[in-house]
C-alpha cells in the first residue's frame, strides 16, 4: 500500500514527537512534526509580549499616560505583529512540503493560532474603550474587559509551546530543549501576576506599617479597623500568591523531567518581570530576585534528587511546603535586612506556616499528580 493511506498510518504510527523526513506527498491530512525552533521563537515572543505589557503598567504608575498610541503599547503590539509573521512564513514552508489546510502547522498550533485575532479584535475593542471611557489607571487597568481579552490572546498563542512539549515530554532531555516550555510558563505567570498585581506583594516593609491603635480615644475604631486591614491583606496576598505560583511549579515538576536550572529560570522570567515594573523608590526588584533565585535553586536541588522522573510522592510534598517557605522566608530576611518590617514574630511565622501548608495542599490534588 502506499500513498495517502500509508502516510496517514505511519503518522498514527509513530511516536509523540517524532520528526518526518522530507514533503508529504499529495499534501496529506496530517499535521507536520513539531518544530523546535517554532518553540523557542513563539516563547521569546512571549516573554517580548509580557515585557510589553508590564512596562505599559510601569508607565502607568510613573508617567502620565492620557492616549492610546504610546510607545509601551507599541511594544506588545509589534510583538504580536512579529509572532503572527512567524506563524505566516512557518505555515507557507509547511505549505511548500505539501501540507495543507490546519495541517499547515504543527500540532500543538493549530488551536493556538486563534490567539492571533482575539488579540487584535480586543486591540481595537480597547482603542474603542478608551475613546469612550477614558484610559484606565491601576486596578482599573489590570480588570479593564479589553485588557483582558488581549491577554486571553496573548495566553491562547503561547500555550502552543507548553503544548508541544506535553507531545514530546521523552525527548526533553536537556535544559536547552525545555527553555520554550519554561519561557511559555513563565509569560503565563507574569500574566498572571499582571491580573492581580493590585495583591502581589504583602508590604511587609516597615515603611507600610498601619497606624498604632490609639486607646481610649475617638481614633481607636478607625486605627484598630486599619490595623485587622493591614494584617489581614498581608497573609491574604501571601496565600494568593503562594496558590499561584506553587499551582505552576508543582504542575511543571510533576510532569516533566526537569533538568537542573530549570525550576531557577523559570521562578526568575515569572516573577522578576512584575516585580521590576512595580518598582518605585523600594528595594523591591532585589527583593523578588533573591527570593527568586533563593525559591529557584531550593527547588532545582529537591528535584535533582530524582532526575529520572517527574517529581511525585513524599518528594513531591516536601517540594511543596518547602518551596514556599523559602521563597518568603528569603522575602522577610531581606525586607527585614533593608529597613525592617511591620510584622510580629506570630505574624510572620504564621505567614510563613501558611505558605507552606498552601503549597503543600496543592501536590495533593489529582490534576496535579506526576504523569508519564
Amino acid at each position: 500500500m502506499s500513498g495517502p493511506a500509508t502516510a496517514q498510518n505511519n503518522a498514527r504510527n509513530r511516536e509523540p514527537g517524532e520528526r518526518v523526513a522530507g514533503p508529504v506527498p499529495g499534501g496529506m491530512s496530517i499535521a507536520p512534526p513539531r518544530n523546535a525552533t517554532l518553540d523557542l521563537t513563539i516563547s521569546v515572543i512571549g516573554l517580548w509580549l509580557a515585557s510589553g505589557f508590564l512596562w505599559d503598567s510601569w508607565a502607568h504608575l510613573h508617567v502620565p499616560v492620557e492616549t492610546f498610541f504610546t510607545p509601551y503599547h507599541a511594544i506588545f503590539y509589534a510583538a504580536m505583529l512579529a509572532g503572527a509573521i512567524v506563524v505566516g512564513v512557518t505555515a507557507l514552508r509547511n505549505r511548500a512540503r505539501g501540507y495543507h489546510g490546519w495541517n499547515l502547522l504543527p500540532k500543538a498550533y493549530q488551536g493556538a493560532l486563534v490567539g492571533i485575532p482575539i488579540f487584535f479584535i480586543g486591540g481595537v475593542g480597547d482603542l474603542i474603550w478608551h475613546t469612550i471611557f477614558g484610559i484606565e489607571d491601576r486596578v482599573d487597568a489590570v480588570t479593564s474587559p479589553t485588557h483582558l481579552i488581549i491577554g486571553i490572546g496573548v495566553l491562547t498563542l503561547t500555550s502552543a509551546p507548553i503544548r508541544s512539549a506535553l507531545e514530546a515530554r521523552l525527548e526533553l532531555r536537556t535544559l536547552a530543549s525545555q527553555l520554550p516550555l519554561l519561557f511559555s510558563l513563565a509569560t503565563w505567570i507574569e500574566f498572571v501576576h499582571l491580573g492581580t498585581a493590585y495583591a502581589f506583594d504583602p508590604s511587609a516593609a516597615r515603611m507600610y506599617a498601619p497606624p498604632n491603635a490609639v486607646l481610649y480615644s475617638p481614633d481607636y475604631f478607625t486605627s484598630t479597623t486599619l490595623l485587622l486591614y493591614k494584617n489581614g491583606t498581608g497573609v491574604a496576598v501571601i496565600i494568593l500568591e503562594t496558590l499561584i505560583v506553587m499551582l505552576f511549579a508543582v504542575w511543571l515538576a510533576t510532569r516533566f523531567r526537569l533538568r537542573p536550572g530549570a525550576m531557577t529560570i523559570f521562578f526568575v522570567f515569572g516573577n522578576c518581570i512584575i516585580a521590576a515594573a512595580l518598582t518605585n523608590d523600594t528595594p523591591m526588584l532585589a527583593t523578588y530576585l533573591v527570593m527568586t533565585l533563593a525559591a529557584g535553586i531550593v527547588a532545582d536541588a529537591i528535584i535533582a534528587r530524582s532526575p529520572d522522573a517527574p517529581l511525585s510522592g513524599s518528594r513531591l510534598h516536601v517540594f511543596g511546603f518547602v518551596v514556599p517557605v523559602v521563597y518568603y522566608g528569603a522575602y522577610f530576611i531581606v525586607t527585614i535586612a533593608t529597613g525592617g518590617t511591620w510584622f510580629d514574630p506570630p505574624l510572620l511565622g504564621g505567614a510563613l506556616v501558611w505558605a507552606g501548608v498552601c503549597g503543600l495542599g496543592l501536590t495533593f490534588l489529582p490534576s496535579t499528580q506526576a504523569a508519564e
